[in-house]
């Protein structure tokens, strides 16, 4: 019998619930909720996928000197933008570690990608909704 991660997922809805509280919280309502929505599918999908080519397509890229420093140039840029506005970007990098933090405690329950998958977008969604309820209701 697979062991639920219930603490981990307990981390990733609470973590949703937060992000949906501040989106709700927005200008354009359904624009930023189909936006979150997709989010949540959009992480969960890119996590059911082991990053096993990732290190000879950084090979084939860093192939030049000139492309490793534009490459630099361009990370310190994201990285100062990503300082500026760190508010903005706090729940989103929370989301993601929390996300990812849950794909590797399913990998270890030896759960399936497919079930995986279901279960990371059910607890995004599900913590997204309490975060809507908690900004309209409370």
């Amino acid at each position: 019998m697979k062991r639920f991660p219930w603490m981990t997922a307990t981390l990733l809805f609470i973590a949703y619930a937060v992000f949906g509280k501040i989106v709700i919280s927005t200008a354009h309502l359904w624009t930023s909720v189909a936006s979150a929505a997709g989010l949540g599918l959009v992480l969960a999908i890119i996590l059911m996928h082991p990053l096993t080519s990732s290190e000879k397509m950084l090979a084939r890229w860093f192939r030049s000197d000139t492309v490793a420093f534009l490459s630099l140039l361009m990370f310190a840029g994201f990285a100062s933008i990503l300082l500026n506005w760190f508010k903005i970007f706090l729940p989103i990098i929370m989301v993601l570690t929390a996300e990812a933090l849950v794909r590797l405690d399913l990998q270890t329950a030896e759960y399936t990608q497919h079930q995986a998958l279901g279960i990371l977008v059910v607890v995004a969604w599900l913590g997204l909704g309490l975060g809507w309820l908690m900004a309209t209701y409370v």
